[in-house]
Formats: structure tokens, C-alpha cells, sequence
């Protein structure tokens, strides 16, 4: 009797173990197939938005078959209890770092799982770029706000303004685009540069390309379009997007037209120095690039197409040796719903929006082809009606996706899952 006893006992508390391992496995919310859920977040904002009183920090264990084992792979978080208000994005800072904006900016360190630092700045339209001593923040002003620097003009009028920030995250300067020129303006948060030793900020209007000198805060014109933006055949548009390469030299991104022929204009890319003005232009065909979404990591520019024109390519520029490079993604169809370059540009990822769900295919630069697939889904289909923002860190293989930031009717849903490169 007492022989029976002990086996009823042993037996009730394998039962109870695998019962709380199957518990633990479903916490998780990640399948094996590179699926997560994110369900439990699903919840619409109240009257008063996030307080940040609550935390909906979402763990992901990514299980990866890499044809023998499963490499398990814990993932940072980011938790936004951290934060005040609607998330209305987040972006790459420097190593494990991002930025995130909501009711101002905050620095957020992604290893550590928490804020290091905030700054009082509220912008719409957010461009974010590091330089060597810190960042520089470019967004559209909000008419009224703009943060506790009631000086700045731009803030109250709406147009586009700029912050300096060292690497403590403490605003040095403050620019006005809006208030920069008397016979020309910019309209494009792209079209906006610092260099990489801050010293100077560059930015396209509708008739030239100007340089302001941040300690002088004065403005010089680099060129005129119209009396010194041609190249061959082809006379300069528009530079609507920027980006240093040098101290000297900068990357653009616009449209051109041919003197020779006339008509429309057209995509082109080429260089030009902020000394000499020296200009070049290359014309890219039947591939026209979507200007307000070209990236740079590390030395790679990338070029994204224009939604109307996407054939599922990626063109690619290694500002470095100025050598194009071409990818070419698994379906004709990838690259519509978005194309996100990583921080260091070891890597880059498409989204693929169904109607609960969105797939994403990370892919590496160098050999171009495609390294991690992975589906985040919810219930709550709204999640969905717009493209995801997308960022990845080169250095711990973490991929985070935000959803909804840009709805009012939802909560900003941010998940990560790691990947192996």
C-alpha cells in the first residue's frame, strides 16, 4: 500500500512539472516558426493616453533552426512604462541606444532596459542623425509647442526646426530653417544634414543648396540650381535628401531634368563638395527612388523605390568607393510596405502587411540574400492598415517593430525578436 502511495505521489508531480512548462512556453508568445503574438498589448488608448503607470515590456525568445538545434537567443526589450505619452516613433542613436519620441525625446538604452536621458523636444515628421560628439534631431514644429525654448520661432509658426544635442543628450543649439533665408525655404526634413564633426549643417531649398555654419550661424550658398546645378545633360531639380560623406562632400538624393530632351523630371543621386561646389550627377533610369525614405548605415546608402515604380530591387550606394550595388529581394512585391536599413548598414528589411499581420525579412547587404523571416500579428487589424517603423541593431542582432504609431485610435505597440546574421 505504501508502494502505491509513492508512485500516485511521483506521478502527480510529473504532471504538475510538465504542466508548468507548458505554461512558461505560452507566456512567451513566440511559436518555432518565427511568429509573435502580441495580443496581450492590444489595447486602445483612454482619454488620458499612457500615463506610463503601467508596463506592457514584452519578452521574445527567438527560436531559430539553424538545421540541428534550436539557438534560443535572449532579446532586449524596450518598455514603454519608461516613456509619457503616445509613442510616435523611435530611432537608431548609437550601439545599443535608440531614441524614442513621444510626449518629448528620450534617449533609451536597449541593454540596459531603461531611460538614461530625456530632452524637452515635441516635433512632427522626426529625422534623426548621429554625428561624432552627439545627434541632431529634425522634425516639422508643432504650432504652439516645440518644447520649453520659447525663443524658438519656429516652433510657434510650424516650420521645420533642428536641435543639437551632445552625447549626454543636453540641447547645445537650436536652428529655424524657416527663418534662415529671405528668398527661398526647405521644405524636406530629409533634405537636412550635419556634418560629422557638427561643425556645419547643409540643407536643399526649391532653388539652391545652402551651408550653415553652427558657430558663426551664418549661411552661405553652395549652389545655385538654376546657374550652377548642371552636369553634362542633366540640370538639377531638386535635393531632397542629404547626407555628409566627409566633412567636405555630400550624397544627394533628388530629381533632375535633361537639357538635351526636356520632359519630366527624373531620378539622380551624385555629389558635391561644400567647398568648390563641384557637382555630379547620375541618372537612374526607370528607377525612381522615394527620397523622403532614403537611409545611410555606416558607409551604404540606401535608396529605396517609389511605391508606384517598386519591382522588389533595392538600389544601393557605397558612398566610400561611390560603387552602386543592387539587391534583389524573394518576391517582385517586397519593398511597397517599406525598405529599413540597419544601423551600420550591415543589414536591411522589408515588411510585408496582411490584414492581421506583418512579416519581416531581414536581408544581408554584402551577400544580399535573406537571413531571418519573421511574423509579429494581432488581433486588432488597424495595427496593420499603415507601414510599420523598423529599426535594427547591427550590434546584439535585435530587430524592433512599431505598430500603430502613427493611429490614434490604438496604443503604440513595440516588440523586438533577435536574429542570427
Amino acid at each position: 500500500m505504501k508502494t502505491k502511495w509513492m508512485c500516485m505521489i511521483l506521478m502527480l508531480a510529473l504532471a504538475l512539472n510538465l504542466s508548468a512548462c507548458g505554461n512558461r512556453q505560452e507566456n512567451g508568445n513566440r511559436s518555432e516558426n518565427g511568429t509573435t503574438n502580441i495580443e496581450p498589448q492590444s489595447v486602445e488608448d483612454d482619454s488620458s493616453g499612457n500615463t506610463g503607470n503601467e508596463s506592457s515590456e514584452m519578452n521574445v525568445i527567438d527560436l531559430q533552426y539553424n538545421g540541428t538545434d534550436k539557438n534560443i537567443m535572449a532579446v532586449s526589450t524596450v518598455k514603454d512604462s519608461a516613456f509619457s505619452g503616445k509613442v510616435s516613433g523611435c530611432y537608431y542613436a548609437d550601439g545599443s541606444r535608440i531614441i524614442v519620441a513621444a510626449d518629448q525625446l528620450y534617449l533609451y538604452d536597449m541593454g540596459k532596459g531603461e531611460t538614461i536621458a530625456s530632452a524637452d523636444i515635441s516635433m512632427e515628421d522626426l529625422y534623426v542623425q548621429t554625428f561624432t560628439d552627439g545627434y541632431f534631431v529634425v522634425g516639422q514644429g508643432k504650432a504652439g509647442g516645440g518644447g520649453s525654448n520659447g525663443s524658438f520661432a519656429a516652433s510657434e509658426s510650424g516650420g521645420i526646426n533642428g536641435y543639437i544635442l551632445n552625447k549626454d543628450f543636453a540641447i547645445q543649439d537650436t536652428i529655424s530653417f524657416s527663418g534662415l533665408l529671405s528668398d527661398d525655404f526647405t521644405s524636406q526634413v530629409a533634405g537636412i544634414a550635419i556634418s560629422q564633426d557638427g561643425k556645419q549643417v547643409a540643407f536643399g531649398g526649391l532653388q539652391g543648396l545652402y551651408l550653415y555654419d553652427v558657430s558663426s550661424r551664418k549661411v552661405r550658398t553652395i549652389l545655385n540650381y538654376s546657374e550652377e546645378g548642371t552636369a553634362g545633360n542633366m540640370q538639377i531639380v531638386t535635393m531632397d535628401s542629404l547626407t555628409f560623406t566627409g566633412n567636405n562632400t555630400l550624397v544627394y538624393v533628388g530629381m533632375a531634368t535633361d537639357t538635351s530632351i526636356g520632359g519630366d523630371g527624373v531620378s539622380v543621386y551624385g555629389t558635391v563638395s561644400t567647398d568648390s561646389a563641384n557637382l555630379t550627377i547620375t541618372k537612374k533610369g526607370d528607377y525612381k527612388v522615394d527620397t523622403e525614405e532614403v537611409q545611410k548605415g555606416g558607409n551604404l546608402l540606401i535608396m529605396p523605390q517609389s511605391f508606384d515604380k517598386n519591382n522588389g530591387t533595392l538600389l544601393m550606394l557605397d558612398t566610400i568607393s561611390n560603387t552602386e550595388k543592387t539587391m534583389s529581394f524573394s518576391s517582385r512585391s517586397e519593398g511597397k510596405d517599406g525598405v529599413y536599413c540597419s544601423g551600420q548598414g550591415k543589414y536591411v528589411a522589408t515588411a510585408i502587411l496582411e490584414e492581421s499581420s506583418v512579416t519581416i525579412n531581414i536581408y544581408d547587404t554584402a551577400s544580399g540574400k535573406s537571413i531571418h523571416t519573421e511574423t509579429v500579428q494581432d488581433s486588432n487589424s488597424t495595427y496593420f492598415l499603415r507601414v510599420p517603423q523598423i529599426l535594427i541593431l547591427d550590434e546584439s542582432g535585435t530587430c524592433i517593430v512599431v505598430l500603430g504609431r502613427g493611429i490614434d485610435e490604438v496604443s503604440t505597440l513595440i516588440t523586438t525578436f533577435g536574429f542570427v546574421g
